[in-house]
């Protein structure tokens, strides 16, 4: 195990177990020997084609605000990058070859893991021409864990896009992998560095958590704002594919691990959050103390977690006890409706692209069925709270998922409630078959290109 751990892939991983409540460390077991690690990713006929009844379209933006300096280095003049990947609805392209999963290897270290995804093909087209409707799309904003880029959960930004969203995620420097811009800047974090490690357990990951309360967090949030910011800028500008094709009072949020806490802070601190989903990720902030106005679903990976020495297992539990508390914070105090799903068979990447890169752990649900999974109650969620769209995946457990661990509720807290949520249906949009999207996910299969 000792020696897994100095693997650059392994580590990475690692970090993200760390940030959030360092649940990755199953991904590490389930990875397995270093040589595997090292052989191509387990990816061999590209992502699964999605399901929506639209094909996707792809691109990437570099956004540099310029009214804040980069907090992650001790130059005065940096200012702040935001690589983001933009998956939306298009028109028909027949015969177009599809985007690759990385764009630009050099933007990564030479040890990165994600240079072994430069041969990986999506399914999105890069600046294909945007979908024909008759009003704005719905628009997605994912947030990536911690150590992770932007196309992360390529997984499910392609499915959600299919159905008539445009899903963007932006990139947290400093907090990723990237080394290298495509202007040609060259980025090296040397300011908020971790804590070194103490030996002690418990100590290492309080102070985990104390550092990334007080030195990442709020940069993250600044990059989430700027990003909604950015995202006002294309609704508004003219001669370009989203000019008032982007539905700026029905924004939704969602990420992973720590992505997903910034997601349900931000329902709490921006009003042009309308509904969010956080995936597997520890709460931060003070959102768990005060309660959202918004309504929430929380996701959870069902594999017991374990400490990566066994005497430190009292700990780990003790450790789980205290995020699952601010959780049971977050429903009570909140003032609308939440959902709260747990995956049986579960581990922390498998709310990521990370799982269809290693060897499967027969142990485990098959990655592809947890992202159906994922995909299918995400994708209800949002179709309820922005588009007014009913299902059954949100009125009790469903059989067509039996790993599925479901409740929900209404949070009775005092935390203010909006009158409106952006709850409209449609705009002449077209949106699923009449028995709903997440239902029509049961019944997808990996079909034809279009």
């Amino acid at each position: 195990m000792e020696k897994a751990k100095k693997d650059p892939a392994q580590r990475l991983i690692l970090l993200v177990w760390s940030l959030g409540i360092f649940l990755a460390f199953s991904i590490i077991v389930s990875a397995g020997r270093q040589d595997d690690l090292q052989a191509k990713p387990q990816i061999p006929g590209g992502f699964r084609r999605p399901c929506g009844p639209f094909p996707v379209g792809t691109h990437e933006y570099l956004w540099i605000d310029e009214n804040r300096g980069e907090p992650f280095t001790s130059d005065p003049s940096d200012r702040r990058r935001l690589l983001a990947r933009v998956w939306y609805p298009s028109g028909p392209v027949p015969g177009k070859e599809t985007a690759h999963y990385v764009l630009d290897v050099d933007e990564f270290p030479e040890n990165s893991i994600y240079r072994r995804g430069r041969e990986i093909k999506t399914n999105a087209v890069t600046d294909a021409p945007l979908a024909l409707s008759d009003g704005p799309f719905p628009v997605l904003v994912y947030q990536p864990g911690g150590g992770t880029p932007r196309f992360i959960a390529t997984f499910q930004a392609e499915q959600l896009a299919s159905y008539g969203y445009v899903v963007i995620s932006a990139d947290h420097a400093g907090f990723s992998e990237t080394v290298r811009f495509p202007d040609g800047h060259r980025f090296r974090a040397d300011t908020m560095l971790p804590p070194k490690e103490t030996g002690n357990f418990r100590d290492d990951v309080l102070n985990n958590w104390a550092w990334l309360e007080k030195e990442i967090f709020p940069t993250w949030l600044a990059d989430a704002v700027f990003t909604l910011d950015k995202i006002g800028e294309l609704a508004r500008t003219p001669d370009q594919i989203f000019y008032e094709k982007l539905d700026l009072n029905r924004i939704g949020m969602m990420g992973w691990s720590f992505g997903g806490a910034v997601s349900v802070q931000m329902s709490r601190q921006d009003r042009r959050v309308k509904a969010v989903v956080d995936q597997d990720g520890q709460l931060f902030g003070d959102v768990w103390k005060k309660g959202t106005s918004r309504p929430f679903m929380l996701m959870h990976h069902g594999i017991e977690d374990t400490a990566p020495k066994p005497e430190d297992n009292p700990v780990m539990k003790e450790l789980i006890e205290m995020t699952q508390a601010r959780d049971r914070s977050l429903r009570e105090r909140s003032s609308h409706d939440w959902y709260d799903l747990t995956i049986a068979d579960t581990q922390h990447g498998h709310f990521s692209d990370f799982l269809l890169f290693f060897p499967r752990n027969p142990a485990e649900l098959d990655p592809e069925r947890a992202h159906d999974i994922i995909v299918a109650y995400t994708l209800a969620f949002f179709n309820r709270y922005l588009r007014g769209m009913e299902s059954e995946l949100l009125t009790a457990p469903s059989t067509d998922y039996p790993e599925v661990r479901f409740t929900k509720g209404k949070g009775t807290g005092m935390a203010h409630r909006p009158a409106f949520l952006g709850t409209v249906v449609g705009h002449g949009l077209l949106l699923a078959p009449a028995h709903g999207a997440a239902d029509d996910l049961k019944r997808c299969v990996p079909g034809p290109p279009w």
